[in-house]
């Protein structure tokens, strides 16, 4: 068994655990009569809601984004809002009818979500999920700070007035971004839903007698191990795309590439990531944090990552490499020595571009050292197959369409297919 370090939560995942914390002290406020509870459910209703806004800000601006907020977030969010709409019906200011298709919607959702699972397949979240979470949030903070004001004896005031004018319309307001968020999410996935319910039903397998042993003379031969192929890289390189904070990559081309030299031939393939010839110092210094120092002994190489190129291009003016500085790592020195670079008779200046679209898988494969690795050469193969694996892009759709818009625009050049 592969070790493992000791799991550790970065700090959006922190504030997400801190939210589930301020979801039961919020469900206490509101379950009992104590004096200025309302008030109370208020202040943490409010200060969770900015830990939502905030954890998500901190892991896209941080790259910072796991599978485990991935997870933790939704159900928080989920914890949060049905909860408090909850005790909001305990205490006569939501309406019941209109609690119970909101909480039946998030059901419905997450049978959509597990649907997916089962068929290796990762829904991202609408942009209207968002809307809807929004007027949910508002018309909840509308009720609680109209009881706050009762607490205090402020219901007749201009304000109580007004909030409590503006519930019933904030709860139907919310009502209905629920259920179009709700519609519009299974009509953009009902082809999946419609090859679920014409699916048949997994036919029941009677188990087999078990095979007669071999005869010593006749061995079973061993059965052969699919191969994909792998893209070697700096690890530093390759923790940057894989954590999102990069989406390019800029190749030259290895001693062993051959006469013709790099080729984009594979239009999906791992990150493999290289321990030699990494050269931090020649890199910018935000890639730092992306390095990281090997443990003593430690010769296996972990694969987690798989890129799907969207664009290839040859850039065959400096300029266009130049407009690429805010989309890398990689110095200007460096870069320039690449472009240059011409090892063998006719090979013209320039680099080829990659635009990659990188997923994560759930679990990591460690690979032992192989001769087949070594070597000064940009592809290999692995004996994995990434079909078996359960994989979630690391940049989200409309992040990412927004990245490689500026990336094409700066080489000012039509992407050939990759």
């Amino acid at each position: 068994m592969p070790l493992r370090r000791a799991p550790t939560l970065n700090l959006p995942n922190q504030l997400t655990v801190m939210r589930l914390g301020l979801c039961g002290l919020l469900l206490i406020s509101l379950s009992f009569t104590w004096p200025f509870a309302a008030s109370a459910a208020l202040l943490i209703f409010t200060l969770a809601s900015l830990t939502d806004w905030l954890d998500g800000y901190l892991a896209r601006r941080l790259h910072l984004v796991t599978d485990l907020g991935k997870l933790l977030d939704p159900l928080a969010d989920k914890i949060l809002i049905t909860g408090t709409l909850v005790g909001l019906v305990e205490r006569h200011v939501a309406p019941m009818w209109m609690v119970v298709i909101i909480i039946a919607r998030e059901f419905l959702i997450t049978g959509l979500r597990t649907i997916a699972a089962h068929k290796q397949k990762i829904l991202a979240a609408e942009r209207i999920g968002k809307h809807k979470t929004i007027s949910q949030i508002v018309a909840i903070l509308v009720s609680l700070g109209a009881l706050s004001l009762a607490e205090f004896g402020m219901a007749d005031s201009l304000l109580g007035r007004f909030l409590h004018a503006a519930e019933r319309p904030l709860y139907w307001i919310a009502l209905i971004v629920t259920i179009v968020s709700g519609g519009l999410y299974f009509w953009k996935n009902a082809a999946m839903l419609n090859e679920s319910i014409s699916d048949p039903p997994e036919p029941f397998a009677a188990p087999s007698p078990a095979p007669a042993p071999a005869l010593a003379s006749e061995p079973e031969p061993a059965p052969a191990a699919s191969t994909t192929p792998a893209f070697k890289e700096w690890g530093g390189i390759v923790e940057a795309l894989g954590q999102g904070a990069q989406i390019i990559i800029l190749r030259k081309g290895g001693i062993a590439e051959g006469r013709a030299g790099f080729t984009a031939r594979h239009p999906k393939f791992w990150l493999f990531p290289t321990r030699f010839h990494q050269e931090a110092e020649r890199t910018k210094p935000a890639l730092r944090r992306f390095f990281t120092a090997p443990s003593a002994g430690a010769k296996d190489f972990t694969l987690q990552y798989i890129a799907e190129v969207t664009d290839a291009v040859y850039l065959d003016a400096w300029e266009q490499v130049a407009r690429l500085d805010d989309a890398h790592f990689w110095s200007e020195e460096i870069l320039r020595e690449r472009f240059g670079y011409a090892d063998r008779p006719g090979m013209e200046a320039g680099l080829h571009l990659l635009v990659v679209r990188v997923s994560r898988i759930n679990l990591p494969h460690r690979l032992a050292p192989a001769p087949d690795y070594e070597g000064c050469k940009s592809w290999i193969d692995v004996p994995l197959d990434w079909n078996l694996d359960i994989a979630a892009p690391v940049v989200r759709a409309e992040e990412f369409a927004t990245r490689r818009s500026r990336v094409l625009a700066a080489v000012a050049t039509v992407p050939a297919s990759a």
